[in-house]
């Protein structure tokens, strides 16, 4: 009888094991893709139906073998931008050849573009160069017009301010107007403007350059999102963060938070599967 007991006990644990293996790969390895629509009346008219996709954070995670599962997924949406909001690699472990090979097969099929994370800063930028000679855009503090028939939006791009920080002693917030004033200096201040910024919580700084839509991302969905929160931590929000992902707006702007793809120092993720996110401009 004894036996039978700890047999039972044995099984229960064994299961109780698979099944949190199963629940955790799943939380971590099956991606959501969210679709948002942004609506303005400053979007030019051949703007309307234009579809963005973002991918941020990463941290050198791979999706099958050759990022075989998330290319399928990217394809299936067929964006006609894809915008990258930093952490492609991770400077703890690196991941920077599963990085390349994705970021080799997007720019085969879309325009893709990129802005520096603080993993990349860790790391003394050195993907940059190799990022640009797959044909990826890297925006630096620096300004794009975004094309399509005749129209354009401009399309900014920042870097995270830890490049400032180190560099120029800066602290962050005022990094992050040094990198908007540079990144606006050659913009027309009447189209829209889009700016990709891999920190969420300077959305008021945002809003003070009256950007009309910005893609974040950073806060890995706050790791852990458990009812009635926005997640438990965000890195530069600490714990109980509020703002770890979808919509928030500020005055005229519109900010849209990915929760990511990849972790980073926490392994796993908890009620929070990596995500894709579709954004479809209307006018």
């Amino acid at each position: 009888m004894g036996f039978l007991r700890v047999k039972k006990r044995w099984y229960l644990s064994i299961g109780i094991l698979a099944l949190s293996s199963w629940f955790l790969y799943r939380e971590n390895n099956q991606i959501e893709t969210t679709a948002v629509t942004v609506q303005s009346d400053r979007l030019p008219a051949e703007f309307n139906h234009y579809k963005i996709l973002q991918i941020a954070d990463l941290h050198g995670k791979s999706f099958g073998r050759k990022q075989k599962y998330l290319l399928k997924k990217v394809d299936t949406l067929q964006p006609d931008v894809i915008l990258m909001t930093g952490d492609l690699i991770d400077s703890r472990r690196n991941g920077e050849a599963e990085a390349l090979l994705l970021m080799k097969k997007l720019t085969a099929d879309y325009p893709v573009y990129f802005v520096t994370g603080n993993h990349e800063v860790r790391r003394n930028l050195t993907i940059l160069p190799k990022l640009e000679q797959l044909g990826v855009t890297v925006l630096r503090n620096t300004s794009v017009p975004l094309e399509k028939g005749s129209q354009f939006i401009e399309l900014l791009g920042i870097d995270d301010p830890t490049t400032t920080r180190w560099s120029d002693g800066l602290q962050e917030p005022d990094g992050i107007r040094q990198s908007l004033d540079q990144a606006q200096s050659t913009v027309d201040t009447d189209a829209f403007q889009l700016l990709m910024a891999h920190r969420p919580e300077y959305l008021p700084l945002y809003a003070e350059r009256n950007m009309d839509l910005v893609l974040s991302g950073h806060a890995h969905g706050g790791q852990i999102r458990l009812p009635f929160t926005d997640g438990m931590y965000a890195p530069g929000q600490g714990f109980f963060p509020e703002l770890t992902a979808g919509e928030h707006t500020m005055e005229q702007t519109k900010l849209i938070i990915s929760r990511g793809l990849g972790n980073s120092l926490f392994p796993f993720r908890i009620f929070n599967r990596p995500e894709l996110i579709v954004v479809t401009l209307r006018t």
